[in-house]
């Protein structure tokens, strides 16, 4: 499976300033310079102390490898959180090393960090958008992830965004929790999510004000995660946000879905959050009013990224992911208003990439990708079966929960 990246603000005064004091760097808001104005600043959140760690090292050797296609004045900020002290590395394209080992971080905190924490998340970007002024900026998030599910103190393995194994309890990130702290800062080109499930409607939803793109998959993400040495260029394509959006996709697509293995593929979309959301939004408030969302024999046959029945015998009590796509065919019998719903998704949603199938963790086996029922987004559906599990209630405190009253 995969993961994501995320961020921290929880400091002392005796850090706060060491941290002006960490060294200079071209694009630092401490030496502002006219360059910096025409660089871009990608901060990868590496939400780690967990079973996923083995795999930052790897990443990290190809970041390092892909910031030959990064610009003179981009920078390339990654918060690692791992098993040692929390750490921040800057990347440009005169780094010199080859492995994490062989980077020294501009900044260094005193502890181990809780980095499922929302406080944590706050604390990092604090640090990026203090030390690191640029024209615009990406954000990568790596982790686990569950989508818009919130955890459970009954279900121990069911997390949003982030997994931390710190002795502090606190084990994951609600997605409402992210949206407010994203909400202090400026917004991002494009909110890169490297974990499972995060392409939600409800996460797109939840988080339309923080990135004009969010990127992620609705399914399962390969073990290895993205393929950085392709991405990294794309993460700083200089071009417009949709140029960004789709060479992304195209990056992280490609890698696993021309050169299928055990890892499988990878289905990936990247969703807009301008007005084309607005509209999107409008159509299907028509759609839930003019149509019966909750028969569940209607989605028998559409493409399920996790299918409730596999919480028998796992810890994780998780609804079905069904593809929007597919519940919409299931569900609208007239032609001329799908025609119409999907020409809103398809401005919501425009850049797709889709595998013949992914691998599932669930059920050690890769799963087929039916793409005549593929959007590359899930949608929740509050059915019946659902009612006694605390996810049900929470949906209705999610802004599309809030904006919806599905019948």
């Amino acid at each position: 499976m995969k993961y994501i990246v995320c961020i921290f603000r929880l400091m002392m005064p005796v850090l706060l300033a060491g941290m002006m004091l960490v060294g200079a760097v071209s694009c630092s808001k401490d030496e502002p310079s006219e360059e910096s104005h025409n660089a871009r600043c990608v901060l990868v959140y590496i939400s780690g102390q967990n079973n996923l760690r083995p795999n930052i090292d790897n990443d990290i050797i190809e970041m390092l490898e892909g910031k030959s296609g990064m610009g003179e004045n981009d920078h390339l900020l990654v918060f690692v959180d791992d098993n040692n002290k929390s750490r921040i590395y800057e990347i440009n394209r005169t780094t010199n090393a080859k492995t994490q080992a062989g980077l020294t971080p501009v900044y260094q905190f005193s502890e181990n960090l809780n980095s499922a924490s929302p406080t944590v998340l706050d604390q990092v970007l604090d640090y990026f958008f203090k030390h690191y002024e640029a024209q615009d900026y990406g954000l990568v998030l790596w982790s686990h992830g569950s989508g818009w599910i919130n955890a459970s103190s009954e279900s121990p393995q069911r997390r949003s965004f982030a997994v931390d194994t710190s002795s502090d309890g606190t084990t994951r990130m609600m997605i409402p929790e992210m949206a407010s702290v994203l909400s202090k800062y400026p917004k991002f080109e494009y909110i890169l999510f490297d974990a499972c499930f995060m392409q939600a409607i409800e996460v797109i939803y939840e988080l339309r004000a923080a990135a004009k793109y969010i990127i992620g998959s609705p399914a399962e993400m390969p073990g290895p995660g993205a393929p950085y040495h392709k991405v990294v260029p794309a993460l700083f394509l200089h071009e417009s946000e949709h140029k960004i959006a789709e060479a992304i996709v195209n990056a992280y697509g490609s890698y696993y879905n021309s050169t299928l293995s055990s890892s499988g593929g990878v289905v990936l979309s990247a969703a807009r959050t301008d007005d084309t959301l607005d509209n999107f939004v409008s159509v299907m408030a028509e759609m839930f009013e003019k149509y019966s969302f909750l028969d569940e024999t209607k989605y028998v046959n559409c493409l399920n990224y996790f299918h409730y029945d596999w919480n028998i015998w796992s810890a994780y009590d998780t609804p079905d992911f069904y593809d929007i796509q597919g519940i919409m065919k299931a569900v609208v019998t007239d032609s001329d208003d799908y025609a119409r719903w999907e020409d809103a998704f398809y401005h919501l949603s425009p850049v797709a990439t889709i595998g013949t199938n992914w691998y599932s963790g669930y059920t050690s086996a890769l799963m087929p990708v039916n793409k005549s029922q593929c959007g590359a987004v899930s949608m929740f559906l509050p059915l019946e079966k659902y009612k006694n599990d605390s996810y049900f209630d929470y949906y209705k405190e999610t802004q599309w929960g809030k904006r919806f009253d599905i019948k």
